[in-house]
């Protein structure tokens, strides 16, 4: 059932469920249940999720348990594309160039061995595990996260350029035309090192070229000025950095998978956690069902009698008309089911 039907056949619904008719309102249900194939976009568009959705709680019991049924089902189904399209564009395959693995020389200190972060994938790779190699993220979903490799998870202290005694020496690059040495980019260089060396055993070098490539391309990206907009954007790179959530991204960015120039032109559904990402996924799917449709919010109720055909059975909505400290208007319509006469009559009153 393409898009235009689907829609059809939800308007139909939609009418059938106003005006009574269980047996209508059964019989399109089946038939969404038979025909549809369901996606995304289908059911965004159509809003056929969010108005069966609402017959869940219908007062018919074989309709509510009939809803249920075709939700749960289509929400599987959509889940079920999601993870596939997750292992077709994730790019799940580990790959060995020049047919070896490649190791990253450990750093000798006193207090950690700090393996080199490799240069993007065709200089170094990771310590001890294939050299993967980076996947383009899709439009639909983010590639998978690598190895955490570079990430010391047990670590308490903070890294810190102080602590590892380059703060004073950290300065940002000034080569490209446009460029100027300033103490405030300077600054900025020694923020981006430590949010990348919170919890990170790369080497010293590793991480100062990571940190001011991330500064450069950031300087370059608003016009070579460290005006106001430029200050904002290095404590939003700062603080998604140093997220304690997201230890995945600050490995990648260290091991080259992630471009200095990449990083500093982010979004922050590029920068999210794997936590976050999947909230959001899951966030997304539950509007699919959850979704309000356009138009007022009716109640039903037999507070009000029509003097038209002398009924109580009406459905009614307020809205705010006039200025704030006046009362809400209330528009009360009648359900025609209900009437002898089918009079559909409406009126309002504050």
């Amino acid at each position: 059932m393409d898009a235009a039907a689907l829609t059809a056949s939800v308007k139909e619904l939609n009418e059938a469920n106003q005006a009574g008719k269980t047996e209508d309102v059964t019989r399109l249900l089946k038939k969404l249940k038979a025909e549809v194939e369901p996606t995304e976009d289908l059911l965004r568009s159509s809003k056929a999720g969010v108005a069966i959705a609402k017959l869940r709680n219908h007062s018919s019991a074989a309709i509510g348990a009939l809803a249920k049924e075709i939700v749960k089902s289509w929400r599987e189904v959509i889940d079920e594309n999601k993870k596939k399209r997750k292992r077709t564009d994730g790019g799940e395959e580990v790959k060995k160039e020049d047919g070896g693995a490649k190791r990253v020389k450990a750093e000798g200190s006193s207090s950690a061995a700090s393996p080199a972060a490799p240069t993007p994938p065709t200089a170094a790779a990771t310590s001890s595990t294939p050299d993967v190699k980076p996947t383009t993220a899709s439009s639909s979903s983010p590639p998978p996260r690598q190895p955490l490799s570079t990430i010391d998870s047990l670590r308490t202290t903070p890294r810190t350029a102080k602590l590892d005694g380059i703060a004073d020496s950290l300065r940002a690059d000034a080569s490209d035309e446009g460029g100027a040495a300033d103490s405030v980019r300077d600054k900025c260089v020694v923020m981006i090192y430590d949010a990348l060396a919170g919890d990170s055993t790369a080497q010293k070098k590793i991480l100062t070229e990571r940190a001011v490539g991330i500064e450069k391309a950031a300087y370059k990206a608003m016009n070579f000025s460290t005006g106001n907009d430029y200050r904002a954007k290095m404590r939003s790179l700062f603080l998604n950095l140093k997220d304690k959530g997201n230890p995945a991204l600050r490995n990648e960015i260290v091991l080259g998978y992630i471009s200095t120039d990449k990083v500093a032109n982010m979004s922050k559904d590029e920068m999210a956690s794997e936590s976050v990402r999947a909230l959001k996924e899951k966030i997304a799917s539950d509007n699919l069902f959850k979704a309000k449709a356009v138009g007022e919010t009716q109640a039903e109720t037999d507070a009000f009698k029509c003097g038209r055909c002398q009924q109580r059975k009406c459905t009614y909505y307020q809205m705010q008309t006039r200025s704030a400290d006046e009362p809400m208007t209330t528009f009360v319509s009648m359900l025609i089911i209900y009437s002898s006469q089918n009079c559909g009559n409406r009126w309002k009153f504050s």
